[in-house]
């Protein structure tokens, strides 16, 4: 019976990956490649928007703002002549100021002030046909004498590839995700800057797709060679990917091919270094994750006083990213941690040894407040575990982040699916802290934002299946996970797109990679600031709290499980 449980839960931890891709809106329904519509009524009662009571949660964020990274270019101008003596004559009519050089600054005034007026104020769109909020691009000149000049770069095009990871294949197994027709969203964006925008600067984007299995036994194998077809074989000037991409193929694009990766994937910072900004991520590293985490409550005073458990797993890589991102991270804060586990999983993705001591221990400590940063398969049979050995409801504030995509509701969704009532009722309450806006759609007064419209728009105008995702269907389950990764799709293109064109008439692979790590702010699902500079490609620099909610009183609960994740704060700089 084990075994064969294990067998069907193991896509849910390859699945937890795309949720970054969508805003944390992955819904557990329908048939992989296409969304199925699951209809739901909204529930009319007006939605929460402050914090559960208790000593233990987050309060209100200040008011306060914090003065952006860096400031808006402004034109400076020589300093003014001294003025003629006065000769008692009318003087003649004085010369009109001159005018500022370049164009006027196009700055997208957010409706949400704060900490987003900040961003976008540092990103002045000027005339870059990649950068507007009207279009996705805009028709442009071609650049003169154009030739080639590295593998990948002709005088007439420049080849991209999209790395699409199969996830339809988990839909014979009951966990299907309803992105959307991802290989599509690509091409159409593809299609778009050639046919209405005339390329990037008159080089036509070659856009070639590899498919990328997701199950069984080589799948990390199957993922370096696609790898080296993608650079050797097409040539990829920039390699993409929305679906998630795992393990050491990423060292295969950035390090030993030196080649560029746009990705959704969160990434070890071990990596982001090796890949010498060449690996651009639109999610935190794993221990910033954690960092983030454990640094924001500290700042606040929300751990004083408290007993605090961490039940880590072994998993290579995961262990280490909690033990130097959160632990180290609460004892540079005077902070002690009472239990630090390790809970082994003997090389697979089901964490199960060692679980009753450590709940015993977790016991005889008295915690009352416990980081949960344990795997989709894991954490409600730790849940369960602490029910079996007398927590109750409300013994425990549980905290937790992104890491293993715990601010996803596809993932804590299983702590019903998985753990049943008990284990629900115990993590009702649950604070995640991470930069994702998942359930924002649901607070009372949200209004979509322009460039998820403008993606969606573009998208449904052009593509060959007549698909079209719209926000509505965010509250009646007919298509929020698939307008996300609309969004998503488009903001990497976007980005790669930008670097190539700011790169200028004749770049080489070095010129583009060098101005990808220097765009600054980017365009993202949502609108959150994100920023790129050489030293921090992964994108992200903004956090909130968000609330998990068993049973949900929202409107659209998520899945039969009725849970929902739904923002109680706002958004704040991250810690640094």
């Amino acid at each position: 019976m084990m075994q064969r449980l294990r067998l069907a839960l193991v896509p849910v931890v390859c699945l937890a990956f795309v949720a970054a891709a969508c805003g944390g809106e992955v819904t557990d329904s329908g048939d992989g490649g296409t969304a199925t519509p699951t209809t739901q009524a909204p529930d009319t009662a007006e939605p929460e928007t402050t914090e559960p009571e208790g000593s233990d949660e987050i309060p209100e964020a200040e008011t306060t703002t914090t003065e952006p990274e860096t400031e808006p270019e402004t034109t400076t101008t020589e300093a003014a002549a001294p003025e003629p003596e006065d000769s008692g004559e009318a003087p003649d009519d004085e010369p009109a100021p001159a005018e500022p050089e370049g164009p006027p600054p196009n700055i997208f005034d957010d409706p949400r002030d704060g900490i987003f007026d900040e961003f976008q104020a540092t990103f002045d769109r000027g005339d870059n046909p990649f950068a507007q909020l009207d279009a996705f691009c805009h028709a442009h000149d071609p650049a003169p004498d154009r030739v080639a000049t590295d593998a990948g770069i002709e005088a007439d095009s420049i080849s991209l590839v999209h790395l699409r990871s199969k996830l339809e294949d988990f839909a014979a197994m009951g966990f299907a995700v309803p992105v959307g027709n991802v290989a599509e969203m690509f091409d159409t964006f593809t299609s778009v800057v050639n046919e209405q925008c005339g390329g990037v600067r008159g080089r036509m984007i070659e856009l070639h797709t590899i498919e990328l299995e997701v199950l069984g036994a080589t799948v990390d194998e199957d993922r370096n060679a696609a790898c080296i077809q993608a650079i050797e074989d097409h040539k990829g000037v920039i390699l993409l990917n929305s679906s998630g991409f795992q393990g050491s193929a990423n060292l295969c694009i950035v390090e030993e091919h030196q080649t560029a990766f746009i990705s959704t994937q969160g990434q070890s910072e071990e990596f982001m270094r090796r890949g010498e900004d060449r690996l651009i991520s639109v999610s935190p590293t794993l221990e910033e994750s954690v960092r983030w985490l454990a640094a924001d409550l500290a700042d606040r005073g929300q751990l004083d006083g408290k007993t605090i458990g961490i039940a880590a797993p072994d998993t290579p890589g995961q262990y280490e990213a909690v033990e130097a991102g959160l632990v180290e991270t609460l004892r540079s804060k005077g902070i002690e941690v009472a239990v630090f586990d390790v809970i082994g999983c003997g090389g697979t993705t089901f964490c199960l040894e060692g679980v009753v001591d450590s709940v015993q221990r977790m016991k005889a400590a008295g915690i009352d407040v416990f980081f949960n940063v344990l795997n989709v398969v894991s954490f409600p049979g730790y849940l369960t575990e602490m029910a079996n050995q007398g927590f109750e409801p409300g013994d425990v504030q549980f905290y937790a982040s992104d890491f293993n995509a715990q601010a996803g509701e596809l993932v804590s969704s299983k702590v019903v699916a998985f753990g049943g009532e008990t284990a629900g009722n115990l993590y009702n309450g649950a604070l995640i802290i991470d930069d994702a806006d998942t359930g924002v759609y649901r607070l009372e007064g949200y209004e979509p934002r322009p460039f998820n419209e403008m993606c969606n728009d573009t998208y449904g105008a052009n593509n060959a299946s007549g698909a079209n995702h719209e926000n509505e269907g965010r509250l009646d389950g007919s298509g929020s996970s698939a307008y996300g990764m609309v969004a998503t799709v488009c903001n990497l293109m976007r980005t790669a797109l930008r670097a190539i064109y700011e790169a200028g008439d004749n770049p080489t692979r070095a010129d583009i990679y060098a101005t990808l790590a220097n765009l600054g702010p980017i365009d993202s699902n949502e609108m959150l600031p994100l920023t790129l500079r050489p030293g921090k490609t992964q994108a992200p620099d903004a956090i909130h709290t968000m609330r998990f909610e068993y049973p949900c009183t929202k409107p659209a609960p998520f899945g039969e499980e009725n849970i929902c994740i739904t923002p109680i704060d706002e958004y704040r700089p991250a810690p640094r």
